[in-house]
């Protein structure tokens, strides 16, 4: 039997299952040698079938070492592409030498990969007599592999980057503003002079912010990137009763969205108490107040349907609405943007919101990265970065040393203290801590981290006087969910956990450090604390009073990864009918509560005790606390840092070696990506 020289999703698969396929032993056997080699470093053993079976589609063209040698150069693509890359730079000193050597490859293979890349760069300048062409190409073909400005793509990738990019060039080149320059300017100064108050008086808009309203309004698209609190969602609120004045679009043409349905939640939730706070509301703010747009996820805004795995919204099927206005849009990866892009109708305004220097999406792309890095977006006015930030106010000092620090990690810089940079305080022992501003705790005995976890529990149990009480008691829900009194009882309780959080850098255990290690630890404390108090629970997965997290969106019961509620005593009325208190997962929605049946959350719940720093990215607290791991491990980077530092409003606990925070801040997030120069003017992917 042949080898089928097809790229169908099958392919090779089919004789790789088929004992009477009739191949050379070089083309036939499965590299098992690699299995636990690419799990090493994250890959799965479904990612090493696929590089075979690309591989094997070059057919009897390329001998052994050269299959070999094309087989760890596609799994090189897919461990960059997995690491957010949307491209593999194939040039010497890259991506691609470190990547080899993630995938432990000696000096010999390292050699027969640089010599197909010789052959696939001679493909890109029109070489079509390659061993190589039966699944590499050039832009427009339909291979597995294509190589583009001497980059390799899987060619889904490529063609994801070049569409976003050509729809956010269109964007940032075509001005699209029907309202006449007078009514914006009008609208604008007079939304300036009534101001919202907030709890650290008058809420009014920097020069910066001003900019950022007034860029908003014009063009067909623009971005405002800020470090968190610095005011962001003000100027949405800015944005929105600035639109409610000209009358364009209607606010019913306005749609709200982020990428999680936390961030989604607390932007309306921000924007409706900035509207609360203006002392005296004008006729189109009472409007604007009255019919605020709701907020979304980006799944729901787009109409994703997780039964059949598609989008309602497309290209041939446009949201309505006129005015998109996302988010934390530093979590939004390529794919995502595609789909938001292509269903926005073309005289649609996109505006976009978030910190370009925090993490980037999980998945492939750094798009809001890419926007801001664009000289042409620049130069059009499109992209405003905020400076200053409020959520750690500069007047205090503990708040003020927080955001030197955050500017400092996010320059890669570690500063330890002096006469003239005294914010990060050494601590050498757990009870040295003060719980104000930034510390860093060396290094000390074996049971450090334990001491730290009871220090952190007490200050955490401390910080709430009645917080037992507050767990113990049974609250009622009825038919219409829980009355303003209850909601504010657990308003005060879920604020309370809202206020600390251990943060690390995986969730896998990491010389103790991992997420999962550090919420069992809590756990168990927890529950051997709490066990005479619910003696019908043996061991439970979850106790009454524990925090909890979401892991997996349900649309039904429009939960979505990442939002954050409470586990307590639930009694549920029916009709005329207390019913008995059982354990529930109780959850904020738009300034109220709803509480689930843990059954009915079952694979869908973790612990959050503590989470990764990329679970937490979109959320703020008072007191963060951040375990490093032993030895540094790859996601420990400068971005990782400055998003784990920028969640922290009063107090920022560094658990970890000097040696492993500067190795941390040596790293950046390497992604490559061709989105910069396409949005730059240079050569696109076409």
């Amino acid at each position: 039997m042949a080898i089928k020289n097809n790229w169908t999703p099958l392919g090779c698969g089919a004789d790789f299952l088929d004992s009477s396929a009739n191949t050379t032993s070089s083309l036939s056997e499965f590299p098992c040698d690699l299995v636990e080699r690419v799990k090493d470093i994250g890959l799965s053993i479904e990612d090493l079938f696929l590089a075979w079976e690309i591989a094997r589609l070059a057919g009897k063209n390329l001998n052994g070492r050269q299959h070999r040698a094309l087989l760890t150069l596609i799994l090189t693509v897919r461990l960059s592409s997995l690491e957010g890359s949307s491209r593999l730079p194939l040039e010497r000193g890259s991506l691609l030498e470190r990547t080899l050597e993630d995938l432990s490859a000696n000096v010999e293979e390292q050699n027969a990969v640089m010599e197909l890349v010789t052959t696939a760069q001679n493909i890109s300048r029109g070489d079509s007599d390659s061993a190589l062409t039966s699944i590499m190409g050039t832009p427009g073909e339909y291979k597995p592999l294509i190589i583009d400005q001497n980059c390799l793509y899987f060619q889904k990738l490529h063609v994801l980057e070049s569409r976003v990019g050509k729809y956010l060039l269109e964007r940032i080149e075509i001005p699209v503003s029907p309202i006449e320059d007078y009514a914006v300017e009008t609208a604008i100064k007079d939304l300036f002079n009534s101001p919202s108050k907030g709890p650290h008086g008058m809420i009014e808009l920097d020069p910066e912010q001003k900019e950022a309203v007034r860029n908003a309004l014009y063009g067909n698209i623009s971005v405002i990137s800020g470090r968190p609190g610095s005011g962001k969602t003000s100027i949405v609120a800015g944005i929105l009763r600035a639109v409610t004045r000209v009358g364009y679009p209607a606010l019913a043409s306005v749609a709200l969205a982020a990428p999680t349905g936390k961030a989604a939640d607390r932007m309306r939730q921000s924007i409706s108490e900035h509207l609360a706070g203006i002392p005296s509301l004008s006729e189109a703010d009472q409007k604007l107040f009255a019919q605020c747009p709701p907020s979304y996820t980006l799944h729901r805004l787009l109409g994703y349907s997780p039964g059949r795995d598609l989008f309602l919204h497309n290209e041939n099927n446009p949201l309505a609405e006129l005015l998109v206005i996302v988010d934390e849009s530093s979590m939004i990866d390529l794919a995502m943007m595609d789909r938001l892009l292509r269903a926005l109708q073309p005289e649609a305004r996109l505006i976009l919101l978030g910190d370009a220097d925090q993490l980037p999406s999980i998945e492939a792309g750094a798009v809001l990265r890419d926007i801001c890095r664009s000289k042409k977006a620049e130069e059009l006015n499109r992209v405003t970065v905020l400076s200053k930030s409020y959520r750690a106010r500069e007047e205090d000092s503990a708040g003020k040393s927080i955001l030197n620090l955050a500017a400092s990690f996010r320059d890669g810089i570690l500063k330890l203290p002096d006469k003239s940079n005294p914010y990060l305080n050494i601590r050498r022992q757990v009870s040295d801590l003060s719980f104000q501003g930034p510390e860093l705790l060396l290094p000390g005995s074996a049971h450090q981290n334990l001491q730290f976890f009871e220090r952190w529990h007490s200050l955490f149990s401390e910080g709430l006087p009645d917080l037992e009480d507050r767990i113990q008691h049974s609250y009622i829900s009825g038919p219409a969910g829980f009355d303003k009194e209850t909601t504010e009882m657990l308003r005060i309780i879920h604020s309370h956990f809202d206020k600390f959080r251990i943060l690390c850098v995986t969730r896998v255990t990491v010389g103790g450090t991992g997420s999962e290690e550090i919420n069992a630890y809590f756990h168990k404390r927890w529950s051997e604390s709490h066990k005479r108090d619910y003696p019908y629970y043996h061991s439970p997965r979850y106790m009454v009073g524990e925090p909890v997290m979401v892991t997996r969106n349900d649309y039904n019961l429009q939960l979505y990864n990442g939002d954050s509620g409470l586990v307590l005593d639930v009694s549920p009325v029916s009709g005329s009918r207390r019913l008995p208190a059982e354990p529930m997962a109780v959850f904020p929605r738009s300034g109220k509560y709803t509480a689930y049946p843990l059954e009915a959350l079952r694979g869908r719940l973790e612990l959050a005790w503590a989470s990764t720093v990329h679970k937490a990215q979109g959320s703020e607290y008072d007191h963060i606390a951040l375990l490093l791991p032993g030895k540094y491990v790859r996601p420990l980077t400068r971005e990782l840092l400055y998003t784990a530092v920028t969640r922290a409003k009063k107090s920022v606990s560094i658990i970890g070696s000097e040696e492993v925070l500067k190795t941390g801040l040596q790293h950046s997030v390497e992604r490559a990506s061709g989105l910069t120069n396409i949005l730059s003017g240079g050569n696109d992917n076409e």
